[in-house]
């Protein structure tokens, strides 16, 4: 099968998670996918994908895909939709994902701080924040709002992010952990520039 992939393309998206989480078998074989497909197909009526060796079989491929065409996939974590069982959505479960050899080359090691802002409380957010920016490299998070279904989460997410990065940036200026210079330096890694060059997006 060919596929090409139009220059507006600029990354894939996992929701996994969703389903039976993201301890993925990295064996699954396309016999098994075929079969489970072919019971999925047997119901006859829009479902929710209901096999795990189906699930598991596609994101394996799509990380191929995303590989072979050097695009970005995003794999979610953490809290999402009902249904989701948290314990198995935890980012510890990709281990043998990341592990395996086949997938070396994805550009996967990123983050955002989508959905704790601007759905915690101020100090929630805040904290938030300055745990990711403890423990991730600076040039690996990106700004997120995580905004669905109302306008209104756009603009609260993107007024409440600048607002809890200043502060999260301010205090480290205080502490002496870093300059004014190099906080700006990061204000615009984690709002632009973090996310420009990982899906490489023309200026």
């Amino acid at each position: 099968m060919t596929v090409t992939v139009s220059g507006e393309v600029v990354g894939l998206k996992s929701i996994a998670a969703y389903y039976f989480g993201l301890d993925i078998n990295t064996n699954v074989t396309k016999q098994e996918a075929e079969e489970a497909l072919q019971q999925v197909l047997a119901v006859w009526k829009p479902v929710l994908v209901a096999n795990k060796n189906l699930v598991d079989y596609i994101f394996l491929l799509s990380l191929e895909f995303a590989q072979s065409h050097d695009l970005p996939m995003q794999i979610h974590t953490g809290f999402g939709d009902r249904g989701l069982n948290l314990r198995l959505s935890n980012p510890l479960y990709l281990h043998n994902v990341l592990e395996d050899k086949r997938f070396a080359k994805c550009r996967i090691v990123y983050l955002d701080f989508g959905l704790a802002i601007p759905k915690l409380s101020v100090h929630g957010m805040i904290s938030a924040v300055k745990d990711l920016l403890e423990q991730a490299p600076l040039n690996k998070v990106m700004f997120s709002t995580d905004a669905y279904a109302f306008p209104e989460l756009f603009y609260l997410g993107a007024k409440n992010a600048r607002e809890v990065v200043f502060t999260v940036l301010r205090d480290s200026c205080i502490d002496g952990d870093i300059t004014v210079s190099e906080a700006v330096e990061v204000a615009k890694d984690l709002f632009a520039r973090n996310s420009i060059n990982f899906y490489k997006i023309a200026n």
